[in-house]
């Protein structure tokens, strides 16, 4: 693990440079294999703005792909689950656990 000096503010000595979030993988990926479709892990992990796409493409989308548009949760759940790049942070940019 890799320690940074202490901002500005803080007490004196090293901070970790890795900020962790209270929020868990597990958790997030199997809000998204389960509600995904609904949002469910977007919202979560704090990404409200997606967390409302995702509930709008659902109710818009799903009599029109034939509940394809379900995939979508499916999919971003497994990638949390793996620890897939652009899932590994929530919406503060922290770490999740």
């Amino acid at each position: 693990m890799m320690y940074l000096p202490a901002a500005p503010g803080q007490e004196a000595g090293l901070a970790p440079a890795i900020r962790l979030s209270p929020r868990r993988r597990a958790i997030a990926g199997l809000l998204g294999i389960y509600l995904g479709a609904f949002g469910a892990h977007r919202f979560y992990l704090g990404y409200t703005a997606m967390g409302i796409v995702q509930i709008m493409a659902a109710i818009l989308f799903a009599k029109a792909t034939f509940g394809a548009i379900f995939l979508w949760g499916i999919a971003e759940g497994t990638l949390i689950v793996l620890g897939a790049q652009p899932f590994r942070t929530d919406a503060q940019g922290r770490v999740l656990r």
